[in-house]
């Protein structure tokens, strides 16, 4: 049997400010970035490098089982790989990348957010 690497920890470190951001999103392109940033911090702290993504390496998709697709850069770096496949990485992934889905379906429930920031009504209290 071999061992599994956990990552909770900096799960946790993360997962707070990560929410925070999710909440105060206005639209779906936010919610792709916050998520974004969140995949890169993880990967940095478990290899210890900086870590740089480039577009389409992470996305979050409301419409596949786990919130979210990983690009080529990603997936198929064998750096990432063995985190993916010998960690816990890929279930916390899951995780976070579940609420940032329905964070999406919930912006796109309710299009009011979105609008007021392209559309920005003025203060009325006067």
């Amino acid at each position: 049997m071999s061992a599994v690497a956990s990552f909770t920890k900096h799960e946790n470190e993360l997962a707070a400010s990560f929410r925070n951001r999710i909440k105060g999103a206005e639209g779906a392109a936010d919610v792709q970035q916050i998520y974004a940033e969140f995949v890169k911090d993880m990967l940095s702290r478990i290899s210890g490098a900086e870590v740089v993504l480039d577009e389409g390496d992470v996305r979050v998709d409301p419409g596949v089982e786990d919130g979210f697709v990983l690009g080529p850069g990603i997936a198929r770096n064998p750096d990432y790989e063995r985190f993916l496949k010998m960690s816990d990485l890929l279930d916390i992934l899951r995780r976070q990348g579940q609420h940032a889905a329905n964070k999406i379906t919930h912006l796109d429930r309710r299009p009011e957010r979105d609008q007021a920031k392209i559309f920005p009504r003025p203060n009325r209290r006067g």
